[in-house]
């Protein structure tokens, strides 16, 4: 398939009218959990102006908690329940689908859908296809193989930061001119209309100083640093506390021994497990603090500064493009304990400069990185791709 860059190049001379009806375009997922790049596709999905658009969603997985959002909103979704330890059986599956709904173009999110998603678009003779790369995979080698392999099966792929482009292109061998930017963004108004949470609910006062951690227990997510800063901030300072939420991941058995093996971290730091109100925690906090040893473009970075709260984050991807340094947060290199620990005792003692922080990272989201800017791009794109109109 020839190249993103050289089909665009094209887009002005052959332009076409804005069509009759709306135009099938389907997006395909790995899977539909309650995940960023899963949200992601769910708020394009929602969101995209229905009269240009037909938009249908594949899941490679089962029937999960966002199949059902999307569907009580009227968008067509098939999960396919495919094993990926049977990748010849998935990708016939998902071409059956594609040949029954007939998009003109498929949009990937995340590698095992982007892989899938360009065999099986060309089992379904689907003419255009676009990947979706969400983060700069620097555990698993071989993805970065794969994606390479079957690269020019699509015309390119959306990056979700300039960090996952460069590293793309370095690390992964992709061509400049087969990727592209689009960055993640946030719908603010759910964060005005949320309630702070009673902080007696968390076992906390109102006159404690709150960190919140929100993420996966995973290796990427820089967990031993996070923890010996918290002990190093808790010696000094006896009402700060961290909150912990998320997902349980391939750290949880060691997050929890590591936890129970201190005194300090047993009293300062809490682990409330998944939860639904994220908003409304982050409305209880301080601040947010994420010290990812690497990244794509972390919604909940976004979604703490569409709250109006300050950003301790680490030197990675994405991370670095949304945080600015001393201005709306703290940007410390990662695997580093000591300085998270600075930048969390920095923002302990100066209370009104981390509400400063938070008040220009809203700004900073709502001039940069709203959720209709996000959708916008896309729909911009698909039509430069298709020589179509815009309404």
């Amino acid at each position: 398939m020839q190249s993103l860059a050289s089909r665009l190049a094209e887009t002005s001379k052959n332009r076409a009218p804005r069509p009759d009806a709306p135009v099938p375009v389907c997006l395909i997922i790995t899977d539909l959990n309650v995940g960023g790049a899963e949200k992601a596709l769910v708020h394009l999905a929602l969101g995209l102006n229905r009269k240009l658009w037909k938009v249908s969603v594949i899941n490679l997985g089962g029937e999960e908690p966002l199949a059902q959002v999307l569907r009580q909103e009227g968008v067509e979704v098939r999960c396919l329940a495919v094993s990926k330890r049977k990748p010849v059986q998935a990708i016939r599956k998902l071409a059956r689908a594609l040949k029954d709904l007939q998009p003109v173009l498929v949009q990937t999110f995340m590698f095992h859908a982007n892989v899938a998603g360009r065999l099986g678009a060309r089992l379904a003779s689907v003419p255009w296809v676009l990947g979706g790369l969400r983060v700069a995979e620097h555990q698993k080698a071989w993805h970065l193989t794969v994606d390479r392999l079957t690269a020019k099966m699509s015309l390119g792929s959306v990056c979700v930061s300039e960090g996952v482009q460069r590293f793309s292109q370095t690390y992964g061998g992709l061509s400049e001119n087969r990727l592209t930017v689009i960055p993640n963004g946030v719908d603010v108004r759910p964060f005005d209309q949320a309630k702070p949470i009673d902080r007696k609910a968390l076992g906390l006062s109102d006159s404690d100083r709150i960190s919140l951690f929100a993420g996966r227990l995973d290796a990427q997510k820089g967990l031993p640093y996070l923890l010996d800063a918290a002990e190093l901030v808790a010696q000094k300072h006896k009402n700060w506390h961290l909150v912990m939420m998320g997902h349980d991941g391939s750290e949880s058995e060691w997050f929890h021994e590591r936890r129970q093996s201190s005194q300090t971290l047993q009293k300062h730091v809490h682990w409330l497990g998944f939860r639904t109100d994220v908003r409304e925690i982050l409305k209880s906090s301080d601040l947010l603090i994420l010290p990812s040893l690497w990244e794509g473009m972390p919604n909940v970075v976004l979604e703490a500064m569409a709250a109006g709260k300050a950003v301790i984050g680490t030197d990675v991807e994405g991370t670095n493009e949304l945080i600015v340094p001393q201005q709306t947060g703290w940007i410390v290199p990662p695997e580093n304990a000591q300085a998270l620990a600075e930048a969390l005792m920095e923002s302990i003692q100066k209370p009104d400069l981390t509400k400063k922080f938070g008040i220009a990272g809203r700004l900073r989201v709502e001039q940069n990185y709203t959720l209709e800017r996000t959708i916008e791009a896309y729909s911009r794109l698909w039509s430069d791709v298709l020589y179509i109109q815009q309404p």
